[in-house]
């Protein structure tokens, strides 16, 4: 329903450079690199600032830990955690 109401609201998804694997395996070894013992499973894809931006989080409600990934140079974010604790 939520991807739905996404879709008519704010269009469809747009073209990018990465897979969705290959971000999946950029958060984790972000995570890992943090120390974190999650999975940054949850991606969605933005555009932040002009520029497509891939959010992997914990598919958690109330508060887990998210990254960026610039879609374009590869670049990751630092691991930070969001929402309440």
């Amino acid at each position: 329903m939520f991807t739905l109401l996404r879709r008519l609201l704010f269009g469809s998804r747009p073209e990018t450079r990465m897979t969705e694997q290959e971000v999946k395996m950029l958060a984790d070894r972000a995570a890992e690199a943090a120390h974190i013992n999650r999975t940054l499973g949850f991606i969605t894809v933005r555009s932040i600032n002009g520029r497509i931006t891939w959010v992997a989080s914990t598919p958690t409600i109330g508060s887990g830990w998210s990254v960026t990934i610039d879609d374009a140079t590869g670049e990751v974010g630092a691991v930070r955690r969001w929402g309440i604790r």
